[in-house]
């Protein structure tokens, strides 16, 4: 009976997965397009890429999309939501945990990485609006969110810890209680 018990939502894991990739993929997204400039031999800078003139584009498209989740709480809310069900469903405090936790501050912090990786000389970061052009392409808000977005540090880990401590619980809960 436990064995079953354990087993019983096992699309739960795949969901929890999924929905936790998603808080990554816009900013790896951004890498990949970083790397993809560097192996054709796109120098980092206001420059357009020769070889490939719509990357830059992509690039600031991928970092839009990472903003929009990482810094809004709309999605962020709802994105959290479905890894903490998924995680109860599944019965795994420790994926409560790590996804309601783990998933925003990833959403935050990693679009800051790709952003801070991408500089070049001339190109800095301020709150000002003082914006960057990378590979022929204005990055505006693109560039400036992330020196926005470390202050949101003192906001969403501490409130995603509170709110994964709570998920764990439930899930905990759940996987104590006979079916």
């Amino acid at each position: 009976m436990a064995g079953s018990r354990k087993n019983r939502h096992p699309m739960a894991k795949t969901v929890w997965l999924f929905a936790l990739l998603l808080f990554a993929a816009p900013a790896l997204t951004g890498w990949a397009i970083l790397a993809l400039g560097h192996a054709e031999g796109c120098n980092f800078g206001a420059a357009a890429c020769g070889k490939l003139p719509a990357l830059g584009l992509f690039f600031k498209h991928s970092l839009d999309a990472a903003w929009i989740l990482g810094m809004n709480g709309v999605p962020l809310v709802l994105l959290t939501g479905v890894v903490a069900l998924a995680a109860i469903l599944a019965r795994s405090p420790g994926r409560a945990f790590v996804g309601v936790f783990g998933g925003p501050t990833a959403a935050l912090l990693l679009p800051v990485l790709v952003v801070t990786s991408a500089l070049y000389p001339g190109c800095h970061l301020d709150e000002g609006g003082n914006s960057c052009a990378f590979w022929g392409v204005a990055m505006g808000t693109s560039f400036t969110t992330a020196a926005i977005a470390p202050w949101m540090v003192y906001i969403i880990p501490p409130v995603g810890f509170a709110a994964a401590l709570a998920a764990t619980l439930i899930a905990f809960i759940v996987k104590r209680q006979r079916v």
